[in-house]
């Protein structure tokens, strides 16, 4: 993996500097994406239990009954202040190549066919990777579980936010804003370390805390820290993220 050169697009004499960015404002940026999803979730399921008192109903009741649409506020509620903070915030960096910039750019159409087929090469190796390491059972993600749950007309909204939605912010988050951050104080080796370790355990409550499941999202994050250091864009791991996703969503 080599160095990557540390600039910026020329923003002009009369453009001011950019923000200051740095490990910290990173990680604190990803912190509060993931805080709200707490925030909000609970905010729902506080609602829930309110109404189930008022309709003399069970709480699980409701809640299981309108998981997909909790699933969607959260998603969406979360990613939407996220997003335009990031652009607010750090305009310079929102389409520059090189490190710190966030890479939000056209690569070509090579590098996001490349995207495609990295999926298509990671999506066996990750579920393998789970299947030998938790053999009994396998692991299933709650949001999977809300999905199979749900109605046909909000698995269609739900696809949208699981395929699209999430991996788009993701990838700016980790391989972007993050990768940035941690990019400005230490070795590229180091910083491609964190944020890969950082996307693992994140994910690992999802699976409800089945540590077997890290190797296949180290693997998974490598790959798509790979094509945005070298293609030099967060569109080819956006797009191999999002297919993905999908491929787990249909195979499940």
């Amino acid at each position: 993996m080599s160095t990557t050169s540390i600039h910026l697009e020329s923003t002009g004499a009369d453009q001011p500097s950019p923000a200051r960015l740095g490990p910290w404002r990173a990680v604190a940026v990803v912190t509060l994406y993931f805080a709200l999803q707490i925030v909000i979730a609970l905010l729902w399921d506080l609602g829930a239990h309110v109404t189930a008192r008022i309709e003399h109903r069970p709480a699980a009741e409701l809640l299981a009954a309108h998981g997909s649409l909790m699933l969607t506020a959260v998603l969406l509620l979360a990613a939407l202040p996220t997003l335009l903070l990031l652009r607010l915030r750090w305009p310079t960096r929102w389409r520059a190549a090189a490190l710190p910039g966030f890479g939000l750019r056209w690569p070509g159409l090579r590098w996001i066919l490349g995207g495609l087929l990295l999926a298509a090469l990671l999506l066996p190796l990750v579920l393998g990777l789970n299947a030998a390491l938790f053999p009994r059972q396998g692991v299933t993600q709650s949001v999977l579980v809300i999905f199979d749950q749900a109605h046909l007309w909000m698995r269609a909204l739900l696809t949208l936010m699981i395929v699209l939605l999430a991996p788009f912010v993701e990838e700016v988050l980790f391989r972007g804003v993050l990768l940035a951050g941690l990019s400005e104080r230490m070795p590229l080796r180091w910083a491609v370390t964190l944020s890969v370790l950082l996307f693992a355990l994140l994910h690992l409550p999802d699976t409800g805390g089945h540590w077997q499941v890290l190797p296949g999202l180290i693997a998974l994050a490598l790959g798509l820290t790979w094509l945005r250091l070298r293609s030099g864009s967060l569109l080819p791991g956006y797009a191999a993220h999002a297919l993905y996703n999908a491929s787990v969503l249909a195979l499940a």
